[in-house]
């Protein structure tokens, strides 16, 4: 039977409590977000092996990134107040439950349309593991600690998306596609197993607040328009994206304003009244763009234009995953000793370098320990925008915390889904736009079309990054 744990009694935040477990219950939260965020990237290098599998084009293959992220976002603002609906342990398990059952149905997929239904399976799952974690570290951790355990969180947050690509390419080249599911269940049941032992505490008061479900379907309609609109450009005739896109946008500011006319909101959205979470949630949206958008684009380069392997594949983007292993914990201490304007700046500077170096790099014979190279630094600049999402929360009221949480782990996906199929539909369009002597030289003029918006978006994040300042809640003392 779990119980809950008073957070203000009698210390303020439970990590300051000695009889709280706090390692062993942070470590449980982790192990499953890890194998649900690592699910996030696993099917990248795959993407043009299930295009011949199921013969199914670019922008119909790429649905199951796109989906997964769009379902995970939309369902965000409502998974946040589950939390104040059920026992965290139950919560929990619940959510993992869904991912083994969401894995089961992928890998004993007939058709596309079935592992794309295990997909949004698994993505209402990921939709939980965030707002779980995050109101998590937000409750056990005070303010100037948090800089070093968002660090780990961004580890596991930036390595199991890196390593997703990695470990994708070896099995589909020495096993089959269906093993990128199958394998991942045994892990997810391991870490059933830890929650019903030893998590033993609620993390957050039953309130049962109320859910407006006019809130909910806005968001889905909203929010999922725009992402398919985008994905879908390319195919689209103007009149009927231009349709799809202004449609959307009403129902965006729609759920906008609705918010603001609840007592109690879906999302609280004031906290972007506050300057400091407002910029570095912006940063931290172009930065989820263009990650998630170039771990989509890079298969596609390396496979279709460089004609690698998968397994190489993998292997060039490895890199990224070390580096951000090791960059992260760095990154959060940084921020707790020097603020977050030492870690959010230099981190837009360097993702917009390594972008523009990679746009000058991309041919079609390209070094591979070169691309390796520019994709690790640009995967480090990626995890010092995602660390420096504490920045931000640590700006806001400790009474707003939830609401900036629910607001971060809501945009994100929604962000990401974004950058993945604008810069395949992009890509698809540079494909055909010109006379080209072969395939790979048609794929390669969509990539460099690709590149170019993400240098914009950038030197968008740059300018951003220069309104960064120190905030009181973020030294301690």
């Amino acid at each position: 039977m779990t119980h809950h744990v008073d957070s203000s009694s009698p210390s303020e935040y439970l990590a300051d409590n000695p009889q709280f477990p706090t390692k062993l219950i942070v470590f449980t939260l982790f192990i499953g977000a890890f194998f649900g965020y690592l699910n996030d990237t696993l099917l990248n290098v795959a993407l043009p092996t299930l295009m011949n599998e199921f013969q199914v084009s670019k922008t119909t293959v790429q649905w199951l990134v796109t989906g997964f992220l769009l379902l995970m976002g939309a369902l965000t603002p409502i998974t946040a107040s589950l939390i104040q609906w059920f026992p965290t342990r139950r919560l929990i398990l619940i959510t993992q439950g869904l991912f083994v059952v969401g894995s089961l149905i992928c890998a004993l997929a007939p058709n596309f349309a079935f592992l794309l239904l295990g997909r949004m399976v698994q993505a209402v799952s990921a939709a939980l593991f965030v707002p779980l974690l995050m109101n998590g570290i937000l409750t056990i951790y005070p303010p100037h600690k948090r800089g070093t355990a968002m660090g780990l969180v961004t580890m596991m947050f930036t390595v199991a998306p890196a390593l997703g690509p990695t470990l994708s390419g070896m099995i589909i080249d020495e096993l089959n596609w269906r093993y990128l599911f199958g394998l991942t269940i045994p892990f997810m049941l391991v870490a059933m197993i830890l929650t019903t032992k030893f998590l033993n505490v609620n993390l957050s008061e039953i309130t049962r607040p109320k859910i407006d479900l006019l809130s909910s379907i806005l968001s889905v309609l909203g929010f999922g328009g725009l992402v398919y609109g985008s994905s879908q450009f390319s195919a689209l005739l103007g009149s009927l994206f231009t349709l799809i896109m202004l449609i959307s946008l009403i129902f965006v500011i729609w759920f906008a304003k609705r918010q603001f006319q609840l007592e109690k909101p879906l999302l609280n959205l004031h906290v972007f009244a506050v300057r400091q979470f407002r910029l570095s949630v912006l940063i931290l949206l172009c930065a989820y763009f263009l990650f998630m958008g170039m771990e989509v684009m890079m298969p596609m380069y390396t496979q279709q234009v460089l004609l690698i392997s998968a397994t190489t594949t993998g292997l060039i983007l490895m890199p990224a995953s070390i580096a951000q292993a090791i960059a992260a914990p760095v990154l959060g201490v940084l921020l707790d000793k020097k603020g977050g304007r030492w870690v959010l700046l230099p981190a837009t500077f360097v993702l917009l370098i390594s972008l523009i170096l990679m746009w000058l790099l991309f041919d079609i014979q390209t070094s591979t320990l070169a691309l390796s190279a520019l994709f690790a630094l640009m995967a480090m600049a990626v995890s010092a925008a995602i660390t420096g999402e504490t920045h931000g929360l640590n700006a806001l009221d400790k009474p707003l915390h939830p609401h900036g949480t629910a607001v971060i782990t809501t945009l994100n996906p929604i962000a990401a889904a974004l950058g993945a199929s604008i810069f395949v539909g992009v890509m698809n369009i540079g494909e055909h736009i010109g006379t080209f002597a072969t395939p790979q030289a048609a794929t390669l003029n969509g990539v460099h079309w690709s590149m170019t918006g993400a240098v914009a978006v950038a030197t968008l994040a740059c300018y951003f990054g220069l309104f960064i300042r120190r905030n009181v809640h973020e030294l301690h003392g």
